[in-house]
């Protein structure tokens, strides 16, 4: 019967961010692991995704009488199996990677625990080149409101060619297994459409473009306007069949860097704290999907993360979780 509701929910394109929890609750529960796993609330945030389906098993490390009074306070259950004790965030951060490495885990979350530190014992994991941060998000004035995906707001900092190529990979990767777009409409932002010397996104843009893309449409270089307004595309007109395809349509928006990427991620996260906008991201790159979340996140952001990484890791299956890792 699982395996029946996978299928079946695996066909269907997303149609709203808010729609991840109800897929994800329809798909096998996941197991998560939470290193630094001491805050109120993430447990809330865990107990909450365990009660819509979403998760079945949680793995807290950390130190053991932190843990224990957030479990108290909180009021639920964890096995004592389920309990790493780790006394510091170098510890804590090895415990996760042994426990990673031994398999069985669907989802990292990041917990009460430095982010660097985590990240350079995570990065030991990685089983891609490039790992990125994928956002995907609906607003109310960007494209209709339909769900799009944008990267990297928060992971890559030195965007050559291959990086960039490798942002794209990630992103039709996440629009494959969760958006459920066959062959996503990829547009390469620039600050404008045309290609100057003294801009070499627009340079990278082009390059992009002309690379083989089987599974996905790609073009650069397009500005924001024109990768998801059909009404700026109307009065600017834009030249080419692949140009056309993702102008106005796009459903991916790989950013020309992180500064680009972390303000346009700020400009949708500040609409949802109005109601216009709902989003959740994913680190994808490693053995499992991974989640850095902000305290300031908005639950409902914090828990359709969860369930964005949920659907991920039951789509893409155990073969992918057990690829051989980079070694230390």
């Amino acid at each position: 019967m699982a395996s029946d509701q996978a299928d079946t929910c695996r066909m269907e394109r997303l149609e709203a961010v808010a729609d991840l929890v109800d897929y994800a609750g329809r798909l096998p529960a996941s197991t998560v692991i939470v290193p630094g796993g001491d805050r109120v609330e993430d447990l809330r945030l865990v107990e909450s995704a365990r009660d819509h389906g979403i998760i079945d098993r949680i793995i807290l490390v950390g130190r053991q009488d932190r843990i224990d009074r957030a479990v108290k306070e909180v009021g639920i259950h964890i096995d004592a199996k389920n309990i790493v004790a780790a006394d510091g965030d170098e510890a804590i951060a090895a415990a996760t990677v042994e426990h990673l490495r031994a398999g069985g885990i669907d989802i990292a979350l990041k917990g009460d625990i430095s982010t660097p530190i985590l990240n350079r014992a995570m990065i030991k994991l990685a089983v891609r080149k490039t790992v990125s941060l994928v956002t995907v998000f609906d607003a109310a004035p960007i494209g209709g409101g339909r769900p799009m995906a944008m990267t990297d707001a928060g992971v890559t900092t030195v965007c050559t060619l291959e990086r960039m190529a490798d942002l794209v990979r990630n992103a039709v990767d996440v629009a494959h297994v969760v958006m459920g777009l066959e062959r996503p409409r990829v547009a390469i932002l620039s600050a404008n459409e045309k290609q100057i010397a003294s801009l070499p996104s627009t340079e990278i843009g082009a390059k992009l473009t002309r690379m083989e893309w089987p599974d996905a449409v790609v073009y650069g270089p397009l500005s924001f306007d024109l990768a998801t307004d059909l009404g700026s595309v109307s009065v600017k007109g834009m030249p080419g069949s692949a140009a056309a395809e993702v102008a106005g349509r796009a459903d991916v928006l790989v950013c020309p860097g992180i500064d680009a990427a972390n303000i346009l991620y700020k400009v949708v996260t500040a609409m949802v704290k109005y109601g216009q906008a709902s989003m959740a991201g994913i680190t994808v790159g490693f053995p499992v999907p991974y989640i850095i979340l902000s305290r300031a996140d908005a639950l409902q952001v914090r828990l359709e993360s969860i369930a964005l990484c949920s659907i991920y890791a039951q789509r893409t299956g155990k073969e992918q979780r057990s690829t051989t890792t980079r070694s230390s």
